[in-house]
């Protein structure tokens, strides 16, 4: 197999304006690049790409080379920005993204995504009859490992709930934090692990809060071992009820379900797939709710041990990265 690598600029925080210079200048260099070293007729161009210019570059490559487009959405970008109230509907750059998305849809042979309800979403966008696939993060089992010489200070005395990901504002953690301030029994203790471009602001504003202690940042290696000292994992997907849910399929969630720990999830049931376990949800923004549910798991913590360790035997068959190689393979074979 041949590489071809095209330099990035570097990264930018996640709603920065340098970041979209570097997305265009990435683009023009990829437009520019000489494809004569290509050897061969490509059958197939497969775009996936956190920034959704990368699409334009895909069709110009599909006409070029007269081969299949493959679009894998990895966001519904600019969906996600404007339902998450950063932007606008109607902000110009919202409006030209969402521009962008549908020449790439229109112009795709196939849709790839994580997002588990691709299909839906793509109708909603105005195409009835695209082909698209569903697919899923691979889970290697053997990544999954117990570093016995990474250290960190849990009191076992505690129930100790925990958050470990981003810190942007996809990830409702303002929300969340707010349920936690409602929270006076101190034998409830929240942790969170991660980066992002609100970590700073978040762990400033809930500075008082003596029941939330925030780490620097850890190697992911080190994940796992965190996780499984952990009573409880909690993910929030905020309260949405203005726009159309077609769930998420996180990678986050995995490293959750490969630890055995019972689930905590902020949000409506529509947010997961019914397939990918059992969860406890708050499905609504009430700190009375959220700490009722957190005393039920607590006090059956044997019940919820047992449906995660079920929800971990799921993701591994579900998950297994040859089965998803086989089903990939095997939609871009028939196009």
């Amino acid at each position: 197999m041949n590489y071809f690598f095209i330099k990035e600029d570097k990264k930018f925080s996640q709603y920065s304006f340098q970041r979209i210079i570097s997305w265009v200048k990435f683009e023009f260099r990829v437009f520019n690049f000489n494809y004569n070293l290509i050897n061969f007729k490509p059958d197939i161009i497969y775009i996936s790409s956190l920034s959704l210019f990368t699409i334009l570059n895909g069709v110009y490559l599909k006409k070029k080379f007269k081969a299949k487009l493959v679009f894998e959405m990895r966001d519904f970008w600019p969906y996600f920005l404007y339902t998450t109230g950063k932007f606008s509907k109607y902000n110009p750059f919202i409006l030209i993204l969402s521009i962008i998305e549908k020449y790439g849809i229109y112009n795709s042979d196939l849709i790839i995504s994580l997002i588990p309800r691709v299909k839906e979403y793509i109708r909603y966008r105005g195409f009835l009859n695209k082909k698209t696939f569903a697919s899923t993060f691979p889970v290697n089992k053997s990544l999954f490992v117990n570093h016995k010489n990474f250290h960190i200070n849990i009191d076992k005395s505690k129930f100790n709930v925990c958050y470990a990901g981003n810190f942007g504002f996809d990830n409702y953690l303002d929300e969340l934090l707010k349920l936690i301030s409602q929270i006076k029994d101190k034998s409830f203790v929240f942790h969170f692990f991660g980066d992002g471009s609100l970590k700073k602001y978040l762990e400033k504003k809930f500075s008082n809060l003596s029941n939330c202690k925030f780490y620097p940042h850890i190697e992911y290696k080190n994940l796992h071992s965190i996780l499984i000292k952990m009573n409880c994992l909690v993910v929030s997907f905020g309260f949405n009820d203005k726009y159309p849910l077609f769930g998420y399929e996180l990678n986050k969630l995995n490293n959750y379900l490969m630890a055995n720990k019972p689930i905590l999830v902020i949000g409506s049931k529509e947010n997961l797939q019914a397939n990918r376990g059992k969860f406890i949800f708050v499905n609504k923004n009430d700190p009375l709710i959220f700490k009722k549910k957190l005393i039920f798991i607590k006090k059956n913590y044997q019940f919820f041990l047992k449906i995660a360790k079920i929800n971990k035997m799921k993701l591994l068959k579900r998950n297994n990265p040859e089965k998803i190689f086989q089903k990939t393979a095997k939609k871009l074979i028939n196009l």
